[in-house]
This record gives C-alpha cells, structure tokens and sequence, in this order.
C-alpha cells in the first residue's frame, strides 16, 4: 500500500501531462480565442512534456551534466502556463471559479520552478524561493513519505487553463477534477510554506563549535566516489582526487553495489585507490543495499544472503579495506518490511559476513550503521553493540528531513539515548553524513555538516565522521555541483577541523 501511495504524485503528474497535451490541441484547433491566445496554448502543449522530463534529469548529477544549458526550459514553460492562465481567466475565455485557481496555482509551480533552476545552477536560491521549494517536498511528502526529498520524480506539474466550453458532461467533470486539484495543492502549498521557510532558516541555528581531538582518535573521512557501479568514471575519479587534495582526510568511504561488484571492475578500483593506500590512508568500503537488493531478499532471501556474501568476499580479498559495511540502506529505504524479517535477515547475514572476514581478511573490522532511527534500527543497534555481537564497529548515518536542523537533531539525540541505554559507549562508533535536501540549498548542507562533526567531535566514542555525497545524488547536494564547482562545505571542511596533534 505505501510502495502503491508513493507512485501517486507521478500518476497526478502524467494525468496533468496528459490533460495539458490533449487540452492545447483542443484549443489551438479552434480560433475564437485569437491568434496570440491559441499561439501561446499550442506552444505550451508542445513544450510542457519535454520540459517535464528535463527538469526530471536535472535533478541527478549525470543529468545536469548533460543539459545544464537548457535546464532553464523548465521554468520557462510555467511561466508560460502562468501567462496562458492570466490570459484565459482575463479574457473570460473560461470562468472565473475554473481560472483562477488554476492560475494561482501555476504562479506559484513557476516560482518553485524558478527556484529549483536557481539551486541547480548557483546551489542557492533566495530564502522565500528556498522555502516554497521545500514545502513542495512537505506536500509530496505525505504520501511519498521522506523518498520526496530524494526521487526525482518528485514534480508538480501546472496546468493549462481550459477555454471555450466544455464538449460534454464528462469533460465538464474531468475540468472540475483538476480545478479541485489546483486548489487543494495550492492550499497545502501555502499552509506548507511557512514550515518550509522555518526548515531552510533552521540551519541558521548551528552554532556548535568543533572541539579539538587527536587524529589518533579522531578522523575525518570523505566519500571518494559516487555509488561505484562496474567501472569507476574518470570524471568521479578527478572529482575524488580533487577533494582528497583540498581536505587531506583520515579516512575514505567507497561505496559498491553487489550487483556490479565483478573482478575487472574490482581491479580498477584497486589501481584508483593505490595512491591513497599508499598515504596511509583509512580505507572503508560499503555493500550498497538498495531496491533491487531488498525486492530479491523478499523473493530469495538465502540467495540473496548468498551473492551478497560472494561479493563481500571479492572485495576483501581484493580490495583489502580496513573495513567493510556489509550493507549499507539508501537515507530512503524503497521497500517497506516488518522490521523483525528485515533483522533477523541482517543479523544472519552479518553473523556470516563477519566469519567470512575472519576468514579472509581478520585485519578488516565489520561495520553495521543505523540509517532510520526506527524501532528496526533501535533493535539492530542492541544486538550488533552486545559483547557478544560478532560486529566490531557501529555507527549513524543522521541526515535532515522535512524540518531541516531540528530533525537532523532529533536523530543525533536518539543515537545518544541508543549509546547510553546499551551502554555503547566503550564501542567504536562511525558517523557517515548523507547528502543534504536539494531544497534546503548549500549554506544549509555546510552549517548541517559542521554540526554534525561538532556533535561528533564531543563524544569520546565516535571514531570518526565521513562525509558524502561527492556529487550531486537525484535530489540531494554533493560536495561538488554538477558543473564541476566547488560547494562551501569543501572549504568548511578544510579550515574547520582543528587538531590537537595534525598529522599533516
């Protein structure tokens, strides 16, 4: 049912789609309007579904790599719409009860669209821009749940205003349909918008210092490559090379998917990570558990366990990390389970995990992390911190949701009370920072993460903090812009970690 609910918003948007195609062809065949009316109609028809898609692929870092320069078509064409609605509401080409909404509505689809353009080019967009941004993501979010802050097929597209009218009854309704549509997305939007305001300016409130530690006790660590799927690309390399060089981190993070974990591709990665073994640098590596895997662990689970298991075991010989997380959840998991299922699956699977790196590799410690901060997690984090637990580190991956700064908090203070109610503290901890919302901007994703380290840095038990995305993941921010630019949080990094003792 939930997996059911999450797909509504792109049914609503195709429908839209649909209705603005089949709408303007309608319109454009006739002239009663004129020529500029049914001109700027046929234009919008013809660009809304090209757009949609665009504005689509601008949300993940190949993406907006690919059409940078036309990502502006988007928020052109809902402007247009916007235009068009004017037009028809103030000709009385169609009715006021049916026009107006509809135009309010698409005034304010343009001004997210204007923002959304504005934080893929720039990273930032005016704070009421900002605000309205996430209170789309609020909206779509009650029945995607958190995945609207991430799945870039979370789009609310506007709508082309009838003129003339109605053919016959049943198009009639079908008008009525969308203009109650309009009007009760404008009003969520709007009801929506101060709390998307109060989400991006939340940040403002990150005033903790980072507290001095010994690197000794200390690291920081960066995510060196987008999930790794066979062949590292040379541009993600370069990225991760960049990075490297500006932070000059304790620790990096790459993350593989069991599905493309093959011995050519292992071979490559060994020879991009050399320089950095070579440095003396921690290495972790991450067994991605993503849809794919979590739909094949609900049909096969012990086949599932199985070629999860094979991979881990090429890794380790091949690789030869310091330390491996066997399965590392997406910040939105995508299939819904009961959580016992799920934990009993996980505990085997890392049980096994661990006696194969025993086996292997003794030298490389097995690392569980906690990404939902729910009841599965809390049970999970029980079991894997108990002295006999074959696990030999833990660790949280806190990342903000719809309330920007204060649910990042809510998480840092459940892992506090799950450290002090197992009695955790004696155990190595790892912190790993997720990429920040699109719509909170790169101010927040600086003032985010600084928190997060500075929350770190005061407790004795974290052994360190990694920090990722490298780039820009559907829609949350990397630490560096499709474009190749560098965000603030990269020199945030580089001044604001003080040492007692900097190792270089």
């Amino acid at each position: 049912m939930g997996a059911r609910l999450g797909l509504l918003p792109v049914v609503l948007a195709l429908l839209v789609l649909a209705w603005n195609v089949s709408l303007a062809g309608w319109i454009a065949s006739r002239r009663e309007g004129g020529r500029v009316f049914t001109t700027l109609t046929g234009l919008t028809g013809l660009l809304v579904a090209p757009a949609a898609v665009l504005a689509i692929a601008a949300s993940s870092d190949a993406g907006a790599r690919t059409i940078t320069g036309v990502s502006w078509l988007w928020p052109a064409t809902c402007v247009l719409l916007v235009f068009q609605a004017a037009a028809a509401t103030g000709r009385r080409l169609v009715s006021l009860s049916v026009g107006l909404p509809i135009l309010c509505y698409n005034v304010v689809i343009a001004f997210i669209a204007i923002g959304d353009d504005l934080v893929v080019r720039t990273g930032e967009a005016p704070w009421m821009l900002q605000g309205l941004i996430a209170s789309r993501d609020a909206v779509l979010g009650i029945v995607m749940g958190r995945a609207s802050l991430a799945s870039p097929l979370a789009i609310m597209v506007p709508l082309l205003a009838p003129a003339y009218p109605a053919r016959w009854r049943s198009s009639a309704l079908v008008r009525a349909t969308f203009v109650l549509y309009a009007a009760a997305a404008l009003t969520l939007l709007l009801m929506e918008w101060p709390r998307g305001v109060g989400a991006v300016r939340s940040y403002d409130a990150a005033t903790l210092s980072i507290t001095p530690r010994d690197p000794a006790t200390f690291a920081l660590g960066i995510r060196l490559l987008p999930e790794v799927t066979g062949l590292p690309s040379a541009r993600a390399a370069r990225a991760g090379a960049r990075l490297y060089d500006r932070v000059s981190p304790d620790a990096v993070l790459v993350v593989l998917r069991a599905g493309d974990v093959r011995r050519s591709g292992l071979d490559s990665l060994v020879r991009v990570l050399a320089p950095y073994r070579s440095d003396s640098v921690r290495l972790m590596v991450a067994l991605a558990f993503d849809r794919d895997d979590a739909i094949a662990m609900r049909d096969d689970p012990v086949g599932t366990a199985r070629l999860r298991l094979d991979a881990l075991e090429r890794v380790v010989e091949r690789v030869r990390p310091h330390a491996i997380i066997p399965a590392l959840p997406p910040m939105l998991p995508s299939a819904r389970f009961t959580p016992q299922p799920v934990n009993t699956w996980l505990q085997a699977h890392l049980t096994s995990t661990a006696a194969m790196v025993q086996r292997a590799r003794p030298a490389t410690d097995v690392v569980w992390i906690a990404t939902r901060f729910d009841v599965s997690d809390s049970t999970m984090y029980a079991w894997a911190t108990q002295s006999a637990s074959p696990i030999d580190a833990v660790g949280f991956s806190p990342t903000p949701g719809f309330s920007g700064l204060r649910s990042l908090d809510a998480r840092l203070r459940a892992a506090d009370r799950w450290v002090e109610s197992n009695n955790a503290s004696g155990r190595v901890h790892w912190i790993l920072t997720a990429g920040l919302p699109r719509a909170h901007g790169e101010l927040a994703q600086s003032d985010a993460i600084q928190h997060v380290l500075a929350w770190s840095s005061r407790r004795r038990f974290v052994r360190g903090v990694i920090v990722g995305e490298l780039l820009d993941d559907e829609n949350s921010l990397g630490l560096f812009a499709a474009n190749g630019r560098e965000r603030p949080v990269v020199d945030m990094l580089r001044r604001a970690l003080p040492r007692e003792n900097p190792v270089r």
